[in-house]
């Protein structure tokens, strides 16, 4: 039996759910998958039990149940957690029954730390090395590594022995292989995912009256959860402010499986995320699935948006609301089908889950032999 844990991921999370539990269902594994959502859906099949705690309890709260439920079992040949929040759930099982550990890592915590924290310089530093201490010592229990970007250093892995195991968020071949990238409403834009201020969200709408101006039918969609309900209350506000509720539109977060077809129904993606740590780091697995989708691609000048093979891809300077609007306005006026095609193919080719998902069937096959 194997135990796959997350504490703030969606339970249908396309990385966890959607592409390892699926492989590792597929690879005749049996999964017990343990979510912390407000999320009401079971996700529960053959080989697969799926038990969902509400966010109402503490992470602290969770893992304890989560450890005597496994120890009440003593069943579980491997723990997989995709959050530095489960390393001391991760230590017990471990401890206890001599189960393998999987620490998947979704992002470079130093850089989340940098990014997000309010304190100044000097705190933020010593906040950044403490974890890095935390996360050394928690590698003394760990077997295997997997990282989502080879841009992840956190406490420099390498250096302490490990070969981390890259796989990347592409998208599954399941979702996009019936797209049609033809059937698109004319001048809509639309971003899907997290909804926070280092995201660009409030730039892209104060974008939009712009964009207006010279496009007067363009629309912009907005999919996800806000991080903050501040945050929320800010761009209700700002929508209303510029006299925009016509033309935006906001969407709470979807299943995964739906957000293709809305996808599939826009002329236009958008990453409109601002320049900070983390963005100059991580890859968004929105820029694979807006190829696959046909979605002509406006984001931000950024490192990670430039690691790859993607024909027209339109670059603002990020932060900068001129700059998206007049980016967004050539981008509707300018598509190229011959590149949209050239994307979804790349996807279809090389991007996809299905070209790497083996390499996480041969880590647990090795793991577990």
């Amino acid at each position: 039996m194997i135990a796959v844990v997350s504490c703030s991921h969606f339970p249908d999370d396309e990385r966890i759910y959607h592409r390892q539990i699926k492989t590792l269902l597929q690879g005749g594994f049996k999964v017990k998958y343990y979510t912390r959502s407000f999320a009401t859906k079971n996700l529960s099949g053959e080989g697969l039990s799926h038990i969902n705690f509400s966010k109402t309890l503490s992470i602290s709260e969770y893992t304890k149940m989560i450890l005597e439920e496994i120890l009440k079992t003593n069943k579980v040949l491997l723990i997989h957690i995709h959050e530095p929040e489960l390393f001391s759930l991760a230590i017990n099982v471990k401890k206890s029954i001599g189960a393998k550990i999987i620490y998947d890592v979704h992002e470079d915590f130093p850089s989340v730390i940098n990014t997000f924290s309010k304190w100044n310089k000097k705190i933020r530093y010593l906040k950044e090395n403490y974890w890095i201490f935390k996360e050394k010592l928690f590698l003394k229990y760990v077997d295997e590594i997997i990282i989502a970007s080879s841009a992840i250093v956190n406490s420099n892995y390498g250096s302490q022995g490990f070969k981390p195991l890259l796989l990347e968020n592409f998208p599954s071949k399941a979702f996009i292989n019936n797209l049609d990238i033809k059937k698109k409403v004319k001048n809509s834009i639309i971003y899907h995912g997290n909804l926070a201020p280092e995201r660009g969200i409030v730039e892209l709408i104060k974008a939009m009256p712009i964009v207006i101006k010279k496009i007067p039918d363009a629309t912009l969609s907005l999919y996800g959860n806000f991080r903050t309900n501040d945050f929320k209350n800010n761009v209700s506000k700002t929508i209303n402010r510029l006299n925009m509720n016509k033309c935006i539109t906001l969407h709470a977060h979807i299943l995964h499986s739906n957000i293709w077809k809305k996808l599939q129904d826009h002329r236009i993606g958008v990453i409109p995320f601002n320049d900070n740590a983390l963005t100059r780091i991580g890859t968004p697995t929105k820029i694979f699935e807006f190829m696959a989708a046909g979605c002509q691609i406006v984001c931000a000048d950024l490192p990670p948006m430039k690691r790859y093979d993607i024909n027209g891809l339109k670059f603002f300077q990020s932060g900068n609301v001129e700059s998206l609007s007049a980016v967004l306005i050539n981008a509707m006026n300018n598509i190229s089908n011959n590149d949209l095609i050239y994307n979804q193919e790349k996807v279809k080719s090389v991007y996809n889950w299905e070209c790497i998902s083996h390499k996480l069937i041969n880590l647990y096959n090795r793991l577990l032999s």
